[in-house]
């Protein structure tokens, strides 16, 4: 599946993936922008100009959201398309300096005062998973791929850099995905009914944002009752 590079796909790509993050209420979000962005070398110019006309329009997409303190970066270039990263980087940073998740990040060699290195070692190890896609984290899936295998070749640790419950990506950690609870946008080993309101409350935002953005609303609209 490939979508139309320009502005207008992208914008509504992040606000169908988004949402929550735009609105504040996660620090974080994670999804890929369908295309063909990495190839032999027959492809190399076709990929290098749909890189390009990926950027130009994310940089637009970057500067209506600038005064919001919203920022965006892709993690990864994939076959199947961008790893596209979305986030409050004042709001990680808090949610990252807490113990709970300070000491495991460290543990995993992670400098968590430095937000922009946590970032690139992420980027890093994904890189290194090989060849697998992510699948998006709300209803609308902007990844065409969604083998199992491929989804779940994260490392473990990046539900930390989703804001997810502490409580939840530990028991990620610790279980390596098995005996969860229940499952909504990821997989939770406490406080099912707090998860539960939760996941309640993200979906409700995205349908929001989501009309808002069918009946004409730019980005910076959208996310400038969070800044």
């Amino acid at each position: 599946m490939t979508r139309s590079i320009d502005v207008d796909s992208i914008a509504d790509a992040l606000v169908r993936n988004a949402a929550p993050t735009l609105a504040g209420i996660k620090p974080a979000s994670l999804f890929t922008f369908p295309g063909r962005f990495v190839g032999g070398a027959r492809e190399r110019a076709a990929v290098l100009s749909r890189r390009e006309a990926f950027l130009n329009a994310l940089d637009a997409c970057r500067a209506e959201l600038a005064a919001s303190g919203v920022l965006i970066r892709v993690l990864v270039w994939r076959h199947c398309g961008a790893l596209v990263y979305v986030y409050r980087p004042r709001s990680l940073a808090r949610y990252l300096a807490d113990p709970r998740a300070a000491m495991p990040l460290a543990g995993e060699g992670y400098r968590v005062n430095d937000l922009d290195a946590c970032l690139d070692l992420l980027a890093e190890r994904l890189e290194a998973r090989g060849k697998f896609t992510v699948a998006a984290h709300d209803a609308e899936h902007d990844c065409p791929c969604t083998a199992r295998s491929c989804r779940a070749r994260f490392p473990h640790e990046i539900g930390f850099f989703l804001g997810y419950p502490y409580a939840d990506v530990a028991g990620f950690m610790e279980h390596e995905g098995r005996d969860f609870i229940l499952m909504g946008q990821w997989k939770v080993y406490a406080d099912p009914a707090g998860a539960l309101a939760l996941f309640e409350r993200i979906k409700t935002c995205t349908e929001r944002c989501c009309e808002q953005r069918a009946r004409g609303a730019g980005l910076a609209e959208l996310a400038a009752c969070a800044a």
